[in-house]
């Protein structure tokens, strides 16, 4: 008998959605929040300087760090979305299992009932099994 193709445990795959969105929550939403309160509560350096450069680095880190809570809540907001994308493919996995298990029993059913009935089948003329 040949390697088995692709297996797929939804209960694997329900447990990664879970763990992931969990680590979201957790570890990098949380972190996000205390960063935007650390960063909230202190004034933006540099604003107490006469230096052009130092007023242009100041402007700039602050660019910056608005890009990157951006990217943030974009690796939140994707993040979430793959979380919840295994949860829909483990379903879609288990309801293809099922209609698979359907599907093979009702082919057997019929082919069980067509060999039946060739098995049974009488010739109309002679009457003798064909």
């Amino acid at each position: 008998m040949g390697e088995p193709g692709f297996v797929v445990d939804p209960s694997v795959v329900h447990a990664f959605g879970r763990d992931f969105q969990h680590d979201l929550d957790v570890h990098l939403s949380a972190e996000k929040v205390q960063t935007l309160h650390l960063f909230a509560a202190t004034p933006m350096f540099g604003t107490g300087t006469a230096s052009p450069a130092v007023h242009k680095a100041a402007a700039d880190y602050h660019a910056k760090l608005i890009e990157l809570f951006d990217i943030m809540d974009a690796m939140l907001e994707e993040g979430a979305v793959m979380a919840r994308a295994a949860h829909a493919v483990a379903e879609a996995y288990s309801e293809a299992d099922a209609v698979s298990v359907a599907d093979l029993s009702g082919a057997v059913g019929a082919a069980r009932l067509r060999t039946g009935a060739d098995l049974h089948a009488v010739d109309p003329d002679t009457g003798r099994s064909i």
